[in-house]
């Protein structure tokens, strides 16, 4: 993920992937659409799921369940942690606010993204097969 890419060389990346799709006979071009929309994630519901709800859930609509496990666990574990009188799991809480804060402001970038690079993928899958 290039979470300081611009946003105007993201539009160009795309506008190019969309001009190299305009290029594909018809049939190539309709099969990639047809996968491309099944596949492709709204970046104002992920932005949503990033704002309003806690422990990584936003993960999961991109398809990282990994990535969700690990920050559900450590929120988990913080929270136990503190219930308990554990000061040490500041510092897990804080490196998952640090990790956890680009990604909120630059959520619709990041949904983008995810969607450009699966466009490449099918893009790519469509022209060889």
């Amino acid at each position: 993920m290039r979470l300081f890419e611009s946003l105007e060389q993201l539009e160009k990346n795309e506008e190019l992937l969309r001009n190299q799709v305009n290029l594909l006979p018809e049939t190539q071009k309709k099969e990639f659409y047809e996968r491309q929309s099944t596949k492709l994630k709204d970046p104002d519901t992920y932005a949503t799921l990033n704002w309003f709800f806690l422990g990584g859930f936003h993960h999961c609509y991109l398809g990282k369940y990994g990535l969700f496990a690990l920050e559900l666990a450590l929120l988990t574990i913080s929270i136990i942690g503190l219930i308990l009188g554990h000061t040490s799991v500041f510092i897990i809480l804080a490196l998952l606010v640090f990790y956890e804060l680009p990604q909120l402001f630059f959520s619709q970038k990041i949904a983008r993204q995810h969607n450009f690079n699966l466009s490449c993928e099918i893009f790519n899958d469509v022209r060889k097969g």
